[in-house]
């Protein structure tokens, strides 16, 4: 319970640090990430929830929903809008929120087996009954779909820099963003194991979100002050998506 709940404080702290960036200049990129940071702090509270008083059948749906579907596909939208054309982010956020209303229906009805939520396992999905729900189904994509997003765009600012010799920031930033989401979903691996425990993912959470955070503040500090005074820095620049 105590490591979910520093998870659950990390994030919650990082979404207003992102929310208040968001304020200064309205970039889409810090609104998709504030809300993914929101996501995982709820899902971390619902974790410390869970792990101190018991999961009840809706407390798990929204664990489930939140930790184990919406959280990473929000960051690598954030990483969407980064990095690639206005038009290709803001459709691409259309269509999530879509997705995610649609999602979170299902989640609401979908069968569940309380007899399973006294297990690890259970928790962690073994719960659900079937694996033909749209739940189910978007628990797998939105996790592949963002995770091949946050590490493709890890790759694609350090092929730029690498070209251009500016950006240092977008690629560091880029690539703790995906560390922190890995050590994340390391921990729910971890968690499923034998010997596993809510535990551990509440650890991994905590790690990720510290390495994700150091990510988000590198953004516009790494590497500007090197450059020549007066010059435009790329990073600090609002790219093409935000």
């Amino acid at each position: 319970m105590v490591a979910s709940a520093v998870a659950c404080g990390l994030a919650a702290v990082f979404a207003l640090v992102v929310w208040n960036r968001w304020w200064r200049g309205h970039r889409g990129a810090f609104a998709a990430w504030g809300i993914g940071l929101m996501i995982f702090a709820a899902a971390a509270l619902t974790q410390a929830l869970g792990e101190a008083n018991g999961f009840s059948v809706p407390l798990f749906r929204a664990f489930y929903l939140l930790g184990g579907v919406l959280g990473v596909v929000y960051l690598a939208l954030g990483t969407v809008f980064l990095m690639a054309p206005r038009r290709v982010a803001r459709a691409s956020a259309a269509v999530l929120a879509v997705l995610t209303v649609g999602v979170a229906a299902d989640a609401a009805v979908v069968p569940v087996d309380a007899a399973k939520l006294s297990t690890v396992a259970g928790v962690l999905g073994q719960a659900l009954v079937g694996h033909g729900t749209p739940l189910f189904i978007a628990a797998v994509t939105f996790n592949i779909v963002g995770t091949v997003v946050l590490v493709g765009g890890s790759g694609w600012s350090a092929i730029r820099f690498l070209r251009t010799h500016a950006g240092i920031d977008r690629v560091l930033c880029n690539v703790l963003l995906t560390a922190g989401a890995l050590v994340v979903a390391l921990g729910f691996s971890l968690a499923k194991t034998v010997g596993g425990s809510l535990t551990q993912l509440g650890v991994a959470e905590s790690i990720g979100m510290a390495v994700m955070f150091g990510g988000f503040v590198s953004l516009g500090r790494v590497g500007v002050r090197s450059r020549p005074a007066g010059a435009a820095s790329e990073s600090t620049r609002a790219p093409r998506g935000a």
